[in-house]
């Protein structure tokens, strides 16, 4: 054949693509186990299998290309598939905090209610208890105390002590108080209306979804007037007041998560970006490192699209160069002279030329744009002044190397294939200059438009 149009996948660039992913899948990894130590219920087994199955597959980098192309295949495409379920872990991880919190701000709200109570029959039944009474009112203000369901047992058994100095509606409070007072407030809201409950509900979830998706906030102001509400159930305004902090939380609730998964997006963008070890972008990691502190949305959303398109770009640098290379060090092991420059100037030109010993006044020209996989190949002439008889035995001697050059490419796990090709002798051969020879010294022209070809 004269001419011909192959497709190249070269080892180099799915190696550059999955040392990427793989960075991407470590930095999540830290994002879990950040979570993970903040769970207290969570599923031992679990989380060890995730570790052991992330250790296995660290163990592949130390020699990936010692694999197969299907292992390393195989190899490449489980990593999508664990950064999923590892994202997906740590949503559930969140998620199990969450209503953690939101339970211990429930507890803590039962407390409140079960002190109020206790204070004001202690006041009217036992003025003198001053030091009980002093710790019932810090619990009522949701105080931290070391010990709060002591003091709650302490009053509720100094109440139980005198029942006939207690009317029966102060009895029936105290005996509601002797129910164990660690139990989960399911009686939170029992002075409620279900309609105040509900509200209630709704508030102590958002505070907890604000502490967890967005710890570095301050949430006191919201705190603050979650506890005016409770302390003012009886005011006209509340509902009014309870509409506004609602209204107010679910903004900042919406705001915690929208930064929390572009930080994650922006932070595995970064590691993918790291794993480059490039210098054309480490003053763009610079740059992206501290968007990612500031924590800014919009700077964020911008991070995301200059890190996607750095990432993009990278990528196809990294394919074109190794496309590239593949081909010519096949090229060279059939004994055709190549540069170490040949492959930057066939990715800035467009094209090369390179030459055979074996074949005096003959050579091969290799062209293509650099974002593509498909490139030509032609067997050249360089001169005018040659016996053109010779050129169709050229021709059939680039028709045997190109099944060898795509035997060596396999070997490295590089993939070669034939698009389309033009039979030896179709048209005649193009007149080229070696990329070694200077133009003022080139004894050739091209051919006539008419002339036909592939390009």
């Amino acid at each position: 054949m004269s001419s011909s149009v192959h497709i190249i996948r070269a080892r180099s660039e799915d190696i550059a693509e999955y040392r990427r992913s793989m960075a991407c899948l470590s930095a999540l990894m830290k994002q879990w186990e950040t979570v993970n130590r903040q769970c207290h219920d969570a599923d031992v087994l679990k989380i060890e299998q995730i570790r052991q199955r992330f250790q296995e597959m660290k163990q592949y980098q130390k020699d990936i290309r010692r694999y197969s192309a299907e292992a390393f295949a195989r190899l490449t495409e489980q990593i999508p598939g664990m950064i999923e379920f590892v994202s997906q872990d740590i949503e559930q991880m969140q998620e199990a905090l969450i209503e953690q919190h939101t339970v211990q701000r429930q507890h803590q709200r039962a407390q409140q209610e079960n002190a109020a109570m206790l204070l004001n029959l202690l006041q009217q039944r036992m003025p003198g208890q001053q030091t009980l009474l002093q710790q019932l009112a810090s619990v009522t203000k949701g105080e931290p105390t070391e010990s709060a369901e002591k003091v709650l047992s302490q009053a509720v058994l100094m109440i139980g002590q005198q029942p006939a100095r207690l009317t029966e509606a102060q009895q029936a409070i105290a005996q509601r108080l002797k129910e164990p007072a660690s139990e989960e407030p399911q009686a939170v809201s029992q002075s409620d209306d279900h309609h105040t409950g509900q509200f209630l509900q709704r508030i102590d979830r958002h505070i907890a979804e604000l502490a967890v998706l967005n710890p570095q906030q301050d949430i006191t102001p919201f705190i603050h007037r979650a506890a005016e509400l409770d302390r003012r159930l009886q005011d006209p305004n509340w509902n009014m007041l309870t509409d506004s902090l609602i209204l107010d939380l679910a903004q900042a609730t919406r705001h915690a998560k929208a930064l929390a998964e572009k930080s994650q997006q922006l932070s595995l963008l970064i590691a993918g970006l790291e794993s480059y070890h490039s210098s054309e972008v480490s003053a763009l990691i610079e740059r992206l490192n501290l968007v990612l502190t500031s924590r800014e949305l919009p700077l964020l959303t911008e991070a995301i699209t200059a890190a996607q398109a750095a990432t993009e770009q990278q990528q196809q640098n990294i394919a074109a160069l190794a496309r590239r290379e593949a081909v010519l060090d096949g090229l060279a092991k059939l004994g055709y002279e190549v540069r170490e420059s040949d492959a930057e100037a066939w990715l800035d030109d467009g094209k090369v030329v390179i030459r055979k010993p074996a074949t005096p006044g003959y050579g091969l020209e290799l062209a293509g744009a650099r974002g593509s996989e498909r490139f030509q190949v032609r067997a050249v002439a360089f001169s005018e002044q040659r016996d053109t008889q010779r050129d169709a035995d050229i021709e059939s001697i680039w028709c045997g190397e190109h099944q060898q050059l795509q035997q060596i490419l396999a070997e490295t796990g590089d993939t070669l294939t034939v698009e389309r090709a033009m039979a030896a002798g179709a048209s005649p051969l193009k007149v080229a200059r070696p990329a070694d020879v200077p133009a003022e010294q080139a004894d050739y022209h091209y051919r006539s438009e008419g002339s036909r070809s592939l390009d």
